[in-house]
């Protein structure tokens, strides 16, 4: 076990587990000492939002734990395959201190509320926040000290593909799919079930401001599951087609706008800072999983880059489509 992916799992996947069963086990000590509804959210003149108090290390698990130990272990993952980069020294950082800081805020608010006969008479949240936001801080910070400071992996150029010689008149046409891993993909289906799952708890519980406020990331999350986790790339004589599961994004490189054509490998996290659709300085990206993609530099000098299963076949086709529509032009 290397040194990287060692620090990186002990941020990024350790931390949060024990940071979130810490945070709950507090939870459970008090339970008994708590009145029933409990506050969970606070305005200027007060608790303004209660909930049953088993809500609360259930919001906690999923906040505290889940949450933080998705983005830590997609990047201890990464890093045991060999990547580097910034991103993946970031996000085990982020995981470490989100769940200290996430765990310790929502124990804090049950523990501000022992021996209270009503939650309309609990305290200001404002001591609490100011414990747990500094915590979380230093702890996120230890950990991107405490991780390797190592560069991303030098990318060698890309080799120009050739054109696949096609006899006068023919036409063809190639049709791809792209999709995350399915690590990644369980990743996101358990993080969008969570989100749901904490809005149904929410809407029982009869906290209406933290039920709309959850319903509504539940919903982001199925919006951005059914569009960015699947893409179908066409390619024919008028260019490279990308549409996304959902078809509610499309992008297109016309066949005349292409200058060279390559087939590459790709790492998302190291690379282009994550997955999905990415815009990163002189490239736009559709990054579903690591491994190999097609790399298009445009008249603009603009890269265009999809991953795609037989990127080979896949180059070489675009590539004669661009010298196609170039002869034509001439």
């Amino acid at each position: 076990m290397d040194k990287s992916f060692r620090r990186a799992l002990g941020a990024g996947v350790v931390t949060p587990v024990v940071a979130a069963l810490a945070a709950v086990a507090v939870e459970l000590a008090v339970m008994g000492d708590l009145p029933d509804p409990v506050a969970t959210h606070w305005g200027v003149d007060g608790p303004d939002g209660f909930s049953a108090p088993w809500t609360v290390p259930v919001m906690t698990a999923l906040t505290a734990g889940v949450l933080p130990l998705v983005l830590g272990a997609s990047a201890a993952r990464a890093i045991r395959k060999g990547e580097r980069g910034f991103t993946l020294r970031l996000l085990p950082a982020v995981a470490a201190g989100l769940s200290v800081f996430l765990g310790g805020l929502l124990a804090g608010t049950l523990v501000i509320q022992r021996g209270l006969d009503a939650a309309e008479g609990a305290p200001d949240v404002l001591p609490v926040l100011l414990v747990a936001l500094p915590a979380g801080a230093i702890v996120g910070t230890v950990a991107w000290f405490g991780q390797p400071r190592e560069t991303a992996a030098r990318i060698d150029a890309a080799v120009a593909a050739a054109p696949l010689p096609l006899a006068p008149g023919e036409r063809a046409v190639w049709l791809g799919r792209a999709e995350m891993t399915p690590w990644a993909l369980a990743f996101i289906v358990l993080a969008t079930l969570a989100a749901w799952t904490g809005s149904a708890l929410m809407w029982l519980a009869g906290d209406t401001a933290a039920a709309a406020i959850i319903t509504g990331v539940a919903v982001l999350l199925s919006v951005l599951a059914a569009t960015f986790t699947v893409a179908h790339v066409r390619i024919d004589a008028t260019g490279l087609t990308v549409t996304s599961g959902a078809r509610l994004v499309r992008m297109r490189v016309p066949a005349e706008d292409i200058v060279s054509v390559a087939a590459i490998e790709v790492h998302g996290l190291a690379q282009y800072g994550g997955y999905g659709i990415r815009q990163i300085p002189g490239a736009t990206a559709v990054v579903l999983r690591p491994g190999l993609a097609i790399e298009v530099t445009r008249r603009s000098g603009r890269r265009f880059v999809v991953t795609v299963d037989d990127a080979d076949t896949a180059a070489s086709l675009l590539a004669a489509a661009g010298e196609a529509a170039h002869a034509a032009q001439d």
